[in-house]
């Protein structure tokens, strides 16, 4: 049997790649860097803008799912109303 070969000039630390910066925890908000530039957290315009974006978002998937709920119930009638001979 061949002993395993180690391959050193393969392997790399994690510092070249810039991971021992990153923080081990994972935040569910999104990045919580604080610098100088716009932060659209902060702007209240464009959270009522993200707000109505998502209830016309489900506006549309209510209006979608009616209409397939309705599509269904045509088709069941339809086929009802040929096997029934009505």
């Amino acid at each position: 049997m061949e002993k395993s070969k180690s391959f050193p000039e393969y392997s790399c630390s994690y510092t070249e790649f810039g991971f021992s910066e990153r923080s081990n925890s994972y935040n569910f908000n999104g990045p919580n860097q604080k610098g100088n530039g716009f932060s659209a957290s902060s702007d209240p315009e464009l959270k009522r803008k993200k707000r109505i974006k998502a209830y016309n978002v489900l506006t549309v998937e209510g209006k979608l799912k009616t209409s397939v709920r309705n599509s269904f119930k045509w088709i069941k009638n339809k086929f009802s109303d040929i096997r029934y001979g009505v």
